[in-house]
């Protein structure tokens, strides 16, 4: 299992345009190889906070998708006024551990 964890940092006013673009996202992530799930956290405890965490069997697999042209497709319909106000404040990959129960 490999997890990408992306922590986004923008103003409160424009959270919602965020939130609304990843409702209504393309979807071309879930059909790439390897691809498990991805969700998308708010909390009112940190309103300017976006965390996106995205779940792959394999790093490789989410490597080849960050380089693909569905990744590109993806990203170019958030709204360059938008992505100028979004901040990566913090990425975290897991990628040592197994999923040992559920």
């Amino acid at each position: 299992m490999y997890i990408s964890m992306s922590r986004l940092r923008l103003p409160v006013a424009q959270v919602p345009e965020l939130l609304e673009a990843f409702r209504n996202r393309a979807g071309l992530v879930d059909t790439a190889a390897g691809f498990v799930d991805l969700e998308v956290w708010h909390s009112d405890r940190d309103p300017g906070e976006v965390i996106m965490v995205s779940r792959w069997r394999r790093r490789d697999a989410f490597t080849r998708y960050m380089k693909s042209d569905d990744h590109k497709v993806s990203h170019a319909r958030i709204t360059p006024e938008l992505k100028a106000v979004i901040s990566l404040e913090r990425l975290d990959h897991l990628h040592t551990y197994d999923v040992v129960a559920t």
